[in-house]
């Protein structure tokens, strides 16, 4: 989840597209050498990292994620309002994800563009990411919806409205691109009401159930489907046996 927020913030700052954030997303031939796929990324509340912690020694040196660490405060705030409104420590919405880094190769893969000898276009970031499977996560499957607290949500001017949210504090982030990220559709969610019998007494819970980009939740399994002409998600390949379920 985090790391799609994060590649849009570097899309936003360098004026990308989506499309071209996924299709560059993949492991390519430019660079001599890439790391191994590392843990899938997700805000525990249980045992809580920060999220730049949680990536690998070796994507931590990658010129990309030194960038992000100007935004460090920024991330981690995110990363604990996330914390905050998800109602399971179980990873979901398909919105976990592992990174693979890019070291080496003509390009230099893991040089910051702005500093190679005769400049690189700052696109690709030779970071490679894939959405998590089953068996990346102990064969716990993410396709279905993030339950988030309904209340919590409204408190954001909006019925299950996830962002932007006031809880995360943006202000270590210049004021132009601030207003570009906080302006970001990252996720879709859907109002989910849940009627339950307690000693015969009928009683009603809301819920907003939440996936992340490019997906979105079927209103009526709340399972992540995705959203026809969207990009895929790189490794959704990965994902049929669960779509299939």
């Amino acid at each position: 989840m985090l790391l799609i927020l994060l590649f849009f913030m570097a899309i936003t700052l360098v004026n990308s597209q989506l499309a071209a954030l996924y299709s560059n997303a993949t492991r390519t031939k430019d660079c001599s050498n890439w790391s191994s796929w590392g843990p899938c990324i997700w805000p525990d509340v249980e045992n809580p990292v920060p999220y730049l912690k949680q990536i690998t020694p070796l994507c931590q040196m990658h010129w990309f994620f030194k960038f992000l660490k100007r935004y460090n405060t920024a991330l981690n705030n995110f990363y604990k309002y996330m914390q905050y409104v998800l109602r399971s420590p179980k990873p979901c919405g398909l919105c976990s994800y592992k990174q693979s880094c890019g070291y080496g190769g003509d390009m230099k893969c893991n040089t910051s563009p702005f500093t190679v000898e005769g400049g690189r276009p700052v696109i690709p970031f030779y970071v490679a990411e894939r959405v998590c499977s089953a068996k990346d996560l102990k064969g716990e499957s993410q396709v279905e919806a993030c339950e988030i607290d309904y209340e919590q949500l409204k408190e954001n001017g909006g019925e299950c409205r996830l962002w932007p949210s006031s809880l995360v504090n943006l202000s270590t982030v210049e004021e132009v691109f601030r207003q570009q990220i906080e302006a970001l559709k990252w996720y879709t969610c859907v109002l989910q009401t849940r009627t339950f019998n307690i000693n015969g007494q009928i009683l009603k819970e809301k819920v907003c159930r939440c996936c992340c980009s490019p997906f979105q939740p079927n209103p009526i399994t709340f399972q992540c489907e995705h959203i026809a002409g969207a990009p895929p998600a790189p490794g959704m390949e990965f994902l049929r046996r669960e779509f299939l379920k």
